[in-house]
């Protein structure tokens, strides 16, 4: 054990471990926060996340799917690289009888359907 304690491999992945740990700034998740759709919905119930999550865990570049009860928000979170199309996901959110009221995007806040 205590080998693999002073081998140079060993400490150089620690290493590596505690700046990958401790560079994550806020600045990156700023930008990250950038790429995600919020929404706001008139009510919001446990049902309501379940048939949300559900929808959304089928659409690809969707990596991630936030509900808040108490925000009565839905956030979506794309995978690396993907810009999720504003009016697809307000379709979406259509189709399953949840309009939104609002919502944020990179490229702009709609209070109505987006043209593309």
């Amino acid at each position: 054990m205590s080998k693999l304690f002073r081998s140079t491999g060993f400490v150089a992945g620690l290493m590596l471990l505690a700046v990958s740990i401790f560079a994550h700034s806020p600045a990156q998740a700023a930008s990250a926060e950038k790429t995600n759709i919020v929404m706001t919905v008139g009510e919001m119930c446990g049902g309501c996340v379940t048939k949300i999550t559900k929808r959304f865990d089928g659409v690809a570049g969707v990596a991630k799917v936030q509900c808040s009860i108490e925000k009565k928000s839905v956030t979506l979170i794309p995978k690396k690289d993907v810009r999720l199309s504003p009016k697809g996901v307000w379709e979406i959110m259509e189709s399953i009888g949840k309009t939104p009221k609002k919502m944020v995007t990179p490229t702009g806040t709609f209070t109505s359907k987006p043209n593309a």
